[in-house]
């Protein structure tokens, strides 16, 4: 992934490689949101029901990012299984 390499030697890439902490362009882009719903719940009180929304926002693209990995580790596993021709089941 091209996107994954720029990030990986960029500072914020070094940092999160040494405290072994994923970071793409969505976790970037979660940060930056939650920065600007907490700065505007700073400014105004109302800002607090989009700091809310943006949470829950990011909770969500969380989940779904999660879900897509395990996924994929899912699929490796399987094409393992699929190469080595290995019965599902044991022989009788």
């Amino acid at each position: 992934m091209i996107h994954q390499e720029l990030i990986g030697r960029t500072v914020i890439g070094k940092t999160a490689r040494r405290f072994n902490v994923k970071f793409n362009v969505y976790y970037a882009f979660l940060v930056l949101l939650n920065f600007a719903g907490f700065f505007l719940a700073m400014y105004d009180a109302k800002g607090l029901v989009i700091l809310f929304f943006t949470i829950g926002f990011s909770m969500v693209i969380r989940l779904m990012l999660t879900q897509r990995e395990e996924q994929r580790l899912t699929n490796e596993l399987l094409e393992e299984l699929v190469e080595q021709n290995v019965p599902l089941r044991p022989a009788k």
